[in-house]
C-alpha cells in the first residue's frame, strides 16, 4: 500500500477543515502548504462525494458536510476511489496466473495481513488523528 501524493493532500485538507470550520481553498492552502490548484482539485472531489459543502461569496468557503468522528482512513480511501491494497491479488475478480484454481498460498498470506490493515485502517476516527 502507497499512500500517494494526492491521499496525503485530501488527509491535509480534511484537517484544516476539521480543525478551522469553513475555510476558503486559498486558506486552506496556504494553512497545509499547498498549492491552489491541487487543493481546489481534491476539494471538488471530496464536493462531489458529499464530504464537504461550500459556500459562495464574502463570507464563504468550504466546510465538512460529514464529521471527521465518523469517518477512517479507511473511508478516505474509499472516498477517494483508492482502496488500501497491499497487492494486486486483493482485488476483487483477481484470478492469479498461478493457481487459476485458488489456493495460492501468497494470496492466501497476504489476504489475511489485508483483512488485519482493513481493520486498524477502520479502528480510529480521523478526529483522534487530527489532533
Amino acid at each position: 500500500m502507497l499512500i500517494t501524493r494526492e491521499m496525503d493532500y485530501t488527509l491535509r485538507i480534511l484537517r484544516a477543515l476539521h480543525r478551522g470550520g469553513q475555510l476558503s481553498a486559498a486558506a486552506v492552502a496556504q494553512q497545509e502548504h499547498m498549492q491552489k490548484a491541487i487543493t481546489l482539485k481534491i476539494l471538488n472531489r471530496l464536493l462531489s462525494a458529499g464530504i464537504v459543502e461550500s459556500r459562495r461569496g464574502v463570507s464563504g468557503g468550504y466546510f465538512l458536510k460529514r464529521r471527521c468522528e465518523a469517518m477512517t482512513l479507511y473511508d478516505v480511501f474509499q472516498i477517494m476511489g483508492d482502496p488500501p491494497l497491499i497487492n494486486r491479488c486483493q482485488r476483487e475478480g483477481y484470478r492469479c496466473e498461478n493457481f487459476q484454481t485458488g489456493g495460492c498460498g501468497v494470496c492466501n498470506e497476504l489476504n489475511r495481513i489485508q483483512s488485519a490493515l482493513n481493520q486498524e485502517l477502520q479502528r480510529t476516527p480521523l478526529s483522534d488523528i487530527f489532533q
